[in-house]
C-alpha cells in the first residue's frame, strides 16, 4: 500500500523536474542569442578601426629601409601560400560536407516514408480523441472556411530590427508559457489528489498504447472502420479530461 501511495508522487515529481529542466535550458538559450546579437552590434563598430589600423600599416611599411623589402617580399609570400593552402582545403571541405547532407536527407526521407502510415493513423485517432473532449472544430485537418474568400495580402520586406522586435516579442511569450506551465505543474504536486489523477491518466495512456498494439494491423488495412475497443479506450480517455476537480488542480 505504502509503494502504491507514493507511485503518484513520484510521477509527480517526475514531471515537475522535466519542466523546471526545460525551463532552464530555454532560458539559456534565449540568453545566448541576446549574446550573439550584442556581439554583432560590436563587432559593426570595430570596422572602422581596423581601416585605420591598416592606413597606418601602409604607411610604416613606406617609411621602411629598401634593404627590409626582401623580408617583407618573403613573409607576404608565406602568408599568402598559407591562405590559398587554407582557402582550397576549406572548398574540398564544402564539397564533402554538401554530399554527406545529401546523403542523409535521403535516408531520412525514406525512413519517414516508411513510418508514413502509421504516423498517419495515430494522428487520426489523436484528433478523434480532442475533438471528442473539446466538441469543437470542423474535424478537418488544415481546413480553414475563411482561406477561401480571403485574398493573401503581400506585405512588405520587415527589417532587421522589426525582425528582431518579433522575435523578442515571441520569446517573451513563451517566456510567460512557461511559467504557466511549471505553475501548474508544481500545484499538482502540492496536492493528493492531483498526483492520483495524473497516475490515473498516465495509466490510462498505457492501457491505450497496449491495445494500439493488438488493433494496429486490423485499423492499417481499414482505417476507416475502427474496433470497439479503440472507441472504448477513447471514451476513458474522455472521462479523465472532463474530471473538473482534476483540471481545476492541474491546469488553473
Amino acid at each position: 500500500d505504502g509503494d502504491g501511495l507514493d507511485l503518484p508522487l513520484k510521477d509527480s515529481l517526475a514531471a515537475l523536474r522535466n519542466a523546471t529542466q526545460a525551463a532552464g535550458r530555454i532560458h539559456q538559450v534565449f540568453r545566448m542569442q541576446s549574446f550573439q546579437r550584442k556581439q554583432i552590434s560590436d563587432s559593426a563598430n570595430d570596422e572602422s578601426l581596423l581601416e585605420d589600423e591598416r592606413v597606418l600599416s601602409l604607411i610604416s611599411s613606406k617609411l621602411q629601409k629598401p634593404g627590409q623589402t626582401d623580408e617583407l617580399a618573403h613573409s607576404a609570400a608565406i602568408r599568402i601560400q598559407k591562405k590559398f593552402r587554407g582557402w582550397t582545403k576549406r572548398k574540398e571541405f564544402l564539397i564533402i560536407r554538401e554530399r554527406i547532407v545529401k546523403i542523409q536527407a535521403h535516408v531520412r526521407g525514406h525512413q519517414v516514408r516508411k513510418r508514413y502510415k502509421k504516423v498517419v493513423w495515430c494522428v487520426g485517432i489523436l484528433e478523434k480523441v480532442i475533438l471528442r473532449w473539446r466538441r469543437k472544430g470542423t474535424g478537418l485537418r488544415g481546413f480553414r472556411p475563411d482561406a477561401l474568400n480571403k485574398v493573401p495580402d503581400t506585405p512588405a520586406k520587415p527589417s532587421e530590427e522589426d525582425d528582431y522586435d518579433y522575435l523578442k516579442a515571441g520569446r517573451k511569450q513563451s517566456e510567460e508559457r512557461l511559467q504557466k506551465a511549471l505553475v501548474r505543474v508544481k500545484s499538482m504536486v502540492q496536492y493528493p489528489e492531483g498526483r492520483a489523477q495524473y497516475r490515473r491518466l498516465l495509466t490510462a495512456v498505457e492501457g491505450f498504447q497496449k491495445n494500439q498494439q493488438h488493433v494496429g494491423s486490423k485499423i492499417l488495412d481499414d482505417p476507416e472502420n475502427v474496433p470497439v475497443e479503440v472507441e472504448e479506450d477513447m471514451l476513458d480517455v474522455e472521462s479523465l479530461l472532463d474530471d473538473d476537480h482534476f483540471m481545476s488542480l492541474a491546469f488553473e
